[in-house]
């Protein structure tokens, strides 16, 4: 049994690239692991304008719910974007709902998850775009006024993007400093840069999955952090060694 956690896929329907990126993964997990998301599976726009109807055949909910039905674990934190679909996640995919901090003892680690909007680092103005309401009016208005809207926020949330995310690491690495010493592994989302940090705790932001997709596995040999690009190069192996994966995988902790 294996454990994976990751975060910030941010499912669209106008952004496919995610959705096979997340099956790709799925399709290497077997039905005794368990896989966490920290948050922000589904993005806001997907979650607000597309019915749960449709959202269930999205190709990665669709596998993420034969994951959980060949007898695999699921288990979602929601994060700022999919607050909001939690009763979605837990019909349709048959996920368990956490509530943040969410805490794991697996495989001889203590590892501490928070999705981390609510640290205390961001913006006020995206604060204030997560209410119940506005999701339910972004939802509602026409698709070109929407759209305009979206690229709006989007220009505005990468204004000072780089000042964002170093607030942020210094805030994660606050908090992580701040744990009770028995913890191994601090593991945050929100931030899309996937970040990997030496320390007790060691400190980990799963990433953005917008241009490749990233995660945490724990498993007998420890924990390591993997980075994967679209189109893995398999390097020509030495004879007798099979194709090795072109991924970034961090040293494992014991």
């Amino acid at each position: 049994m294996s454990e994976y956690l990751l975060s910030d896929v941010h499912l669209r329907e106008d952004r496919p690239e995610r959705s096979r990126r997340l099956v790709r993964l799925l399709e290497r997990l077997e039905p005794s692991d368990r896989l966490l998301i920290a948050g922000d599976l589904c993005d806001f726009w997907m979650g607000s304008r597309t019915s749960h109807e449709e959202l269930a055949r999205d190709p990665a909910l669709s596998a993420l719910a034969a994951f959980r039905a060949s007898g695999g674990a699921l288990s979602i934190l929601p994060g700022n974007h999919d607050l909001w679909l939690a009763k979605f996640y837990k019909k349709a995919l048959g996920a368990t709902m956490l509530a943040e901090p969410v805490e794991i003892t697996t495989h001889g680690l203590r590892i501490h998850v928070v999705h981390g909007h609510l640290l205390g680092a961001r913006r006020k103005w995206k604060a204030s775009l997560e209410s119940r309401g506005f999701f339910r009016a972004f939802g509602l208005i026409p698709g070109p006024a929407a759209k305009a809207l979206d690229a709006v926020l989007e220009a505005k949330n990468q204004r000072g993007l780089d000042e964002d995310e170093r607030r942020h690491l210094k805030m994660y690495r606050d908090y992580a400093d701040g744990l009770d010493d028995g913890i191994d592994v601090a593991v945050f989302g929100h931030v899309h840069r996937a970040v990997d940090l030496p320390g007790r705790p060691r400190l980990i932001v799963l990433g953005g999955w917008q241009h490749r997709l990233s995660y945490l596995k724990v498993d007998a040999a420890g924990a390591s952090f993997h980075i994967e690009g679209d189109h893995p190069i398999v390097p020509q192996a030495p004879p007798g060694h099979g194709p090795n994966r072109n991924e970034a995988s961090h040293a494992p902790l014991s």
